[in-house]
């Protein structure tokens, strides 16, 4: 599924538009892989009902209504340019109110020499990524911006783990943000496929082989598309206009406006009320 800029910003401004289907559904499986216990359906209620269901920790709870504004602050920035500091933005947002930020450990990038979880890779050290993240983000300005561009640059970023936590909601959502602003089919990792990302992930980042890895992204493109089908978001998506200037040109002008209607409504009242009006007193129509 292929997504504008613009008409992901349109979506996100118009109530009841698929992006209340696309933000769940992404966010439950990028949450869920780094162990959040919200289910689909807890998602759904707490985004579109600000209520929370289900038994969660604290910042758990934090964690998932962050990742809301997260993933909005990520659709307004659409076409801007990824920076150091856009990166810090999406870490600071995610990690707000949570024991991370109370402890000083979000809002930059990490200080703490950090590990990928059931993971044998070395990332790298604090002291790297000053330089490291503005290289990435040089070789990607550079990049043809494709499929195997924004492949290259996920598992590179999750290699460098910037941060002290959060770096696989961000990388995916990086990853997102870089599929709608270049025209490419969204990459949405389904957890299903968790174990399968992150073992061919780790062959990429140590190996160079990145065949797997590709295959499961194009993998999960494929799942996402299906999901959005079934949920019926890809019929509201395609009839969805670029801008909401244009949904606003395109309604027929040859239909009659609401001023129009109430105007025919008022005169219709009123006939109606002279029809039904009493006979003055002395009044004969038939001269009698």
């Amino acid at each position: 599924m292929i997504i504008s800029a613009n008409k992901m910003q349109t979506l996100k401004a118009a109530p009841n538009s698929a992006y209340e289907v696309i933000l769940p559904e992404f966010l439950y499986h990028s949450n869920k892989i780094e162990g959040s216990t919200f289910t689909l359906d807890q998602i759904e209620t707490l985004y579109v009902r600000n209520k929370v269901t289900g038994d969660h920790d604290f910042d758990d709870i934090i964690e998932t209504k962050n990742s809301f504004k997260m993933f909005d602050r990520m659709v307004d920035t659409l076409g801007v340019e990824l920076t150091p500091e856009l990166l810090i933005e999406f870490e600071t947002i995610l990690h707000k109110g949570t024991t991370m930020a109370a402890n000083g450990e979000s809002g930059h990038f990490k200080y703490i020499p950090n590990r990928i979880r059931n993971s044998s890779v070395q990332v790298a050290l604090p002291s790297d990524i000053p330089t490291a993240i503005p290289q990435l983000l040089a070789e990607w300005d550079v990049s043809p911006k494709d499929f195997e561009s924004i492949s290259r640059f996920h598992a590179r970023f999750e290699h460098l783990h910037p941060f002290q936590d959060g770096n696989g909601r961000i990388g995916r959502l990086i990853m997102m943000k870089q599929c709608i602003e270049n025209g490419v089919d969204l990459i949405v990792i389904d957890e299903k496929h968790a174990d399968e990302y992150k073992s061919w992930m780790e062959i990429a980042q140590t190996q160079g082989n990145f065949r797997f890895f590709d295959e499961v992204l194009r993998k999960c493109q494929s799942s996402f598309d299906a999901r959005m089908h079934e949920m019926g978001a890809d019929f509201l998506i395609q009839h969805t206009p670029e801008t909401l200037e244009e949904g606003k040109r395109s309604i027929d002008p040859s239909l009659p406006s609401t001023a129009k209607i109430q105007a025919d409504l008022k005169a219709l009242e009123n006939k109606g009320r002279a029809a039904n009006a009493p006979l003055s007193e002395g009044h004969n129509p038939h001269g009698v």
